[in-house]
């Protein structure tokens, strides 16, 4: 990688007192690329130094960043092989934390104030999406409604992502009787333990672009405690993610650090953030990806 970006640096040189702009700014970017890269993939090594172990498994298939390999190792450790799963925020359907489960045959209920880029009746045996704002007046309502479609009563992984109420929501789902294995829940990483925050409830908040939103990992850490869940994970790669299983299957995770700090990531230095994006999923690949799905697989 040294000597590729020592050649790529040698042409944008020889571009550059040739004066072609063109070529100068084509090695340019490539040039940038290439350090973006090499960047990466040290940074990427850096997670094995984490006390952590379970940040040493993330990948990335459909989820932000490294989401779904941590959850794939925690419901391999917890002996989840096939079940159900319901996201609030599920987005457009690209980009979240269950597509990956969907894709692998979990009946999967999405919840999302904005549509689907694809058609969203591509599976009704697996994929039950409404299209509600959600709050914590309707949460449960809005959540039993999607399950009852795909003719299911139970969830094993619950994923929250709303951009600021999220806590206010999973206190209410907890609350209702809903008992999921796995809680993945968005937390506003800038503060860290043992700091208290979350933001006042407002039933119609939309995100801000600030990062006065939300809730620290503390704060959901306590909230959750009284339901009999423990945080065992953030997500490395960009620290927003928050992953808490039920404290019953605690001994799965002997080798994973109990204090909050330890397992608290941070505001991430993530290089691959800003890069170019151009290889995402399209929506026509994702629509085959969840038509092709089968129920248990």
């Amino acid at each position: 990688m040294i000597d590729l970006l020592r050649h790529k640096a040698r042409g944008w040189l020889i571009a550059f007192a040739h004066g072609s702009k063109l070529q100068y700014l084509r090695d340019s970017l490539q040039q940038a690329q290439l350090s973006n890269d090499h960047l990466m993939s040290l940074w990427l090594e850096s997670r094995h130094e984490h006390p952590n172990p379970l940040l040493r498994h993330g990948r990335k298939f459909f989820s932000q960043a490294d989401e779904d390999g941590i959850l794939l190792e925690i419901l391999r450790r917890t002996g989840i092989e096939h079940g159900v799963c319901v996201e609030i925020g599920a987005g457009n359907g690209m980009e979240n934390n269950t597509l990956n489960l969907l894709a692998r045959g979990w009946p999967t209920v999405w919840v999302d104030a904005g549509g689907l880029a694809f058609d969203e009746r591509c599976n009704p045996k697996l994929l039950s999406f409404q299209r509600d704002f959600v709050t914590v007046e309707n949460v449960v309502e809005v959540v039993s409604r999607g399950l009852s479609s795909l003719d299911q009563s139970h969830v094993d992984v619950l994923s929250i992502d709303v951009d600021g109420n999220d806590g206010y929501l999973a206190e209410e789902l907890l609350r209702s009787g809903l008992s999921p294995r796995v809680v993945i829940i968005e937390t506003n990483e800038v503060v860290p333990p043992p700091i208290r925050f979350a933001q006042p409830y407002e039933p119609r908040h939309t995100w801000n672009r600030t990062k006065n939103i939300g809730w620290s990992l503390q704060s959901l850490a306590d909230l959750v405690s009284r339901f009999q869940y423990s945080c065992v994970a953030c997500n490395y790669q960009t620290g927003v993610n928050a992953f808490f299983v039920r404290n019953e299957s605690l001994h799965e995770f002997q080798d994973v650090p109990r204090d909050l700090l330890t397992l608290y990531v941070g505001r991430s230095g993530n290089p691959v953030k800003y890069r170019d994006r151009r290889t995402q999923l399209t929506p026509e690949l994702v629509e085959a990806i969840i038509r092709s799905a089968v129920a248990g697989s």
